[in-house]
């Protein structure tokens, strides 16, 4: 039985928080596998806090709450010809008449009374909508209402879309030059209205998560929602990372990954440099690719019709998607989970390259198949200073090449002296 996204997430979310606490690691580039195209982790901590049950309660319920919005009033004395918008102040009015034109019978002083609309209730409230609906706006929640974990997404952006943007009451809060302050926050909190009530101290929650003020609910947001947006492929890839960083690492520089950079962490031990990387081919120092022009000439009718095969799937791809060179002139390409680079500081070359398969599996033929793909790693990497020069196994490279294949619980015996080692979940310390 595989281990499940709890087990594995409880074994990692210490470091994982460590991580985003310090603004290092993050999820983040194991989650855009799944297209979410989340880019920084603040952004991350947003969607967590929009996904919280109270916080979805509130925006579900505000179309009727919002009817409880409170104005003050004010009296202010005015003085008009004709137009009179308030009782009639007639001992004012027969005074400002005999100042000025006692026969002017349109002269007259009132009392108007006057909406205000920036209430310090008012003010949080706005301020906590704002807060919602740039979550929403900003972070294109919409794009999100297809998954099963935003339920109930296009309800919940449409609500906060319509009270910002429409609401007559909510246009006339003007916000802007204001400093919501805790202390504001704080009395807020204490009003008997649930809308006002509600609002600052989910306004509240939202400040302490983006500061990693509150540890703790930080720590049950993130395990509750990273489980309900990551699969489990996802999170077992995660779940290695973090492994091998905690056996191995010390003193790592986190990368933040952007897509066009998939190093995750570097450190140091003695004289050499470690470089990690996710789900990429490493530095441009490595090559995993082979082109038809390397194989062609091979006069073997089983490598004639392996090559037929290739080529017409490139062939049939094209057609398929109308997108020709989809697949190019590639007999084989690979790309890692995890690689390793392990570099001499002194000359900058690379001594040492570590690969890793990562299989989420309990059963033995899919172990197999990625222990295969595992060996295409090892011994077709090339070294990109030499044109065509192969690493593994060539005495002109200066590079020894390692592969880990990564699996679940799965029975085997250990190996020595082998090409490659297997990991699985029960392993104690991973040793690079």
């Amino acid at each position: 039985m595989k281990t499940s996204k709890e087990v594995l997430l409880e074994s990692i979310k210490e470091d994982l928080l460590v991580y985003l606490k310090s603004g290092k690691l993050s999820p983040l580039p194991f989650l855009n596998e799944l297209n979410l195209n989340i880019n920084k982790v603040e952004d991350s901590l947003k969607i967590h806090f929009l996904l919280m049950d109270e916080v979805k309660d509130y925006i579900l319920n505000l179309p009727m709450m919002i009817r409880e919005l409170k104005v003050s009033t004010n009296l202010t004395k005015e003085i008009s010809y004709n137009k009179i918008r308030g009782s009639i102040d007639w001992k004012e009015t027969i005074r400002q008449r005999l100042n000025t034109n006692y026969k002017d019978k349109t002269l007259f002083s009132y009392n108007e009374r006057n909406k205000l609309y920036n209430t310090k209730e008012n003010v949080v409230l706005k301020k906590f909508i704002e807060v919602l609906y740039d979550i929403v706006i900003g972070l294109n929640m919409d794009r999100f209402t297809g998954y099963d974990w935003y339920v109930e997404g296009e309800k919940i952006n449409k609500i906060v879309k319509e009270i910002y943007e429409k609401n007559v009451y909510m246009s006339r809060i003007n916000i802007e030059g204001i400093n919501v302050t805790d202390r504001m926050i704080e009395d807020v909190a204490k009003n008997r209205s649930k809308l006002y009530s509600d609002a600052a101290k989910l306004l509240r929650k939202y400040r302490q998560i983006i500061n990693f003020i509150d540890y703790e609910e930080i720590k049950k947001l993130f395990e509750k929602t990273f489980i309900e947006i990551a699969d489990e492929n996802t999170l077992f890839e995660l779940y290695w990372v973090v492994r091998i960083l905690r056996d191995n690492a010390c003193n790592e520089k986190m990368y933040i990954v952007d897509g066009t950079n998939n190093k995750i962490a570097s450190w140091e031990d003695g004289n050499l440099l470690y470089n990690i990387y996710h789900n990429s081919t490493g530095s441009d120092n490595l090559i995993f690719k082979i082109g038809f022009e390397e194989v062609e000439n091979i006069e073997n009718e089983y490598f004639r019709r392996m090559m037929a095969v290739v080529k017409k799937t490139h062939e049939i791809a094209d057609k398929l998607f109308e997108d020709k060179g989809t697949l190019g002139n590639i007999f084989w390409s690979g790309r890692p989970d995890i690689i390793i680079e392990i570099i001499d500081k002194n000359t900058g070359r690379i001594v040492k390259v570590i690969l890793g398969e990562v299989k989420y599996t309990t059963d033995r033929e899919y172990m197999i198949q990625g222990l295969k793909e595992l060996l295409e790693y090892v011994y077709y990497i090339k070294e990109k200073s030499i044109k065509g020069m192969y690493v593994f196994d060539n005495p002109q490279s200066g590079i020894e090449v390692e592969g880990i294949l990564f699996v679940d619980n799965i029975d085997f015996k250990p190996l020595h002296n082998e090409i490659v080692k297997v990991y699985g979940t029960d392993t104690k310390e991973i040793l690079l």
